[in-house]
């Protein structure tokens, strides 16, 4: 299941996701101790209505930039726009812009540490190797040798079956 996670993610370049979790790596440790650098965290979507104060959420960089921040909710903003304002638990200072309700991703829940490491390597070509094409040439392998004894045992109940028959 995680080799088909994985390599969905990759061919259709989205995020990994399982049972409607989105996948991510945790490549900063600005969010110790509550998880480290590597750990893999699953993301599910969430309605901005529902994010309460200490929820820790993945958002978007303003501006529609590429790259996502997780991050804990220390205060909400109810104004006109509704909006977030973050900090990472190892951070002294809230981040510098509230986050718009838009660029939610979705509420944290849960990390695994360090796993985050390994499903970055087997995302790369040589993980993919490793994950997908090493198990499949593992298996091919074992089914031929399991056709070679079968094969041996029907020749030799053959050859079993003929000293048996007597010619005329």
């Amino acid at each position: 299941m995680l080799a088909y996670v994985l390599v969905q993610g990759k061919l259709l370049g989205t995020v990994p996701s399982v049972a409607g979790y989105q996948m991510y790596m945790v490549i900063s440790g600005s969010m110790q101790p509550a998880f480290d650098t590597g750990s893999l965290i699953f993301v599910k979507a969430a309605e901005p209505s529902d994010i309460a104060i200490g929820d820790i959420i993945t958002f978007q960089g303003s501006g529609g930039a590429g790259y996502l921040t997780t991050h804990r909710v220390v205060d909400i903003n109810q104004g006109e726009k509704l909006s977030f304002v973050t900090r990472g638990d190892a951070n002294n200072v809230n981040d510098p812009k509230p986050v718009p309700a838009e660029n939610l991703v979705g509420k944290v829940s849960l990390a695994i540490p360090y796993l985050g490491y390994i499903l970055g390597f087997l995302q790369t070509r040589q993980g993919l190797i490793l994950l997908v094409f090493i198990p499949g040439l593992l298996v091919i392998v074992l089914e031929v040798r399991n056709l070679m004894r079968y094969a041996k045992e029907l020749s030799k109940e053959k050859k079993e079956g003929d000293k048996g028959v007597l010619s005329a």
